[in-house]
């Protein structure tokens, strides 16, 4: 927070936020209106964790490197689906993750000059771009319908050229995510935001050593040496994992930075959305700002009674003192 600046009261941000979500959304899903990706409403909090760390990236990119020397300031969604998320608990229609970061820096007047998205579902893409072409003013738009696995490496070699790019890689699950499809973007000048699901990493670490599956447990030992390398074997604890991902990416891709925070799921699970940054200056001063500042949000009663707050929003309910 910038000194002298009042920061908002949690009704104030959430008020904000979440109008600025349903409204998107809404003029979104008009377009394709049967495409949409499905969430339950704590995806909002996740989509904040990503939307705020454009406020701090792009004010800086923008003046430091853009203004100075030339560069392209690049936004890539490498799991991106259809840019409309419905939540599945009373049908509210979300502004996604890609044109939501598009307009977040518009929003900051700061915007990005190219965005690059890969969705591997043809009908997703195709909804995605339709939905993009419509924000203003326009970056450089590229849809990739293929699987991140097989364009990553074309991916990186683009944005080697004068660039600095925030790079969002937000699997549905730890499924979805390889060393091969997410390493070469992690090693590109710039930041990233990962979703990491602790807990799978854990249960396939245990799968891994289990004596009973003898094939599982070889396929498991197979998926973790390749996210992880070899490490993960002497790993005692499911933070362990998480902390032998964090260190693999410091120490292999240029990173100078890293913090996370926790979003809870609404099975009582949790899973963590972690913020590499390759800033110069102050990185960690800056990453620790994000998550002070998202944390605080995200644990506050507002953000604990996210749902109660949609229905406000959406007209279900008529004021918010019953709830919070």
């Amino acid at each position: 927070m910038k000194k002298g600046k009042v920061q908002k009261s949690d009704e104030e941000f959430y008020d904000e936020r979440i109008q600025f979500f349903l409204e998107n959304g809404s003029i979104f899903q008009k377009i394709c209106p049967t495409c949409v990706d499905e969430y339950n409403d704590h995806s909002i909090l996740k989509l904040i964790s990503i939307m705020y760390w454009i406020g701090i990236f792009s004010p800086i990119v923008h003046r430091q490197l853009r203004d100075n020397f030339g560069y392209r300031i690049v936004y890539v969604d490498s799991m991106a689906g259809s840019g409309v998320t419905m939540a599945k608990r009373a049908n509210d229609y979300l502004c996604g993750s890609c044109p939501g970061a598009l307009l977040s820096a518009i929003k900051h007047n700061c915007p990005f000059d190219v965005m690059i998205a890969v969705e591997i579902k043809s009908e997703k893409a195709d909804a995605l771009k339709q939905r993009i072409n419509t924000i203003i003013p326009q970056p450089n738009i590229t849809v990739y319908t293929k699987d991140i696995l097989e364009i990553s490496q074309d991916i990186a070699q683009e944005l080697q050229k004068r660039t600095i790019s925030y790079i969002v890689i937000d699997p549905q699950a730890l499924q979805g995510m390889t060393w091969a499809g997410i390493g070469p973007l992690l090693k590109c000048k710039g930041d990233a935001m990962v979703t990491w699901f602790e807990a799978e990493a854990w249960r396939l670490k245990r799968a891994a050593i289990s004596p009973k599956e003898h094939q599982a447990a070889e396929a498991s030992k197979e998926r973790l040496t390749e996210l992880l390398g070899e490490e993960w074997k002497n790993v005692q604890s499911a933070e362990g994992m998480t902390d032998l991902f964090i260190k693999r990416v410091i120490h292999e891709c240029g990173k100078t930075a890293y913090a996370k925070v926790k979003i809870p799921r609404l099975d009582g699970g949790y899973y963590w959305m972690i913020l590499f940054t390759g800033m110069p200056k102050n990185p960690q001063k800056l990453v620790d700002e994000w998550k002070k500042n998202v944390d605080k949000r995200i644990n506050s009663a507002h953000g604990r009674g996210i749902s109660s707050l949609l229905d406000v929003k959406a007209g279900r309910t008529e004021t918010l003192k019953k709830w919070l």
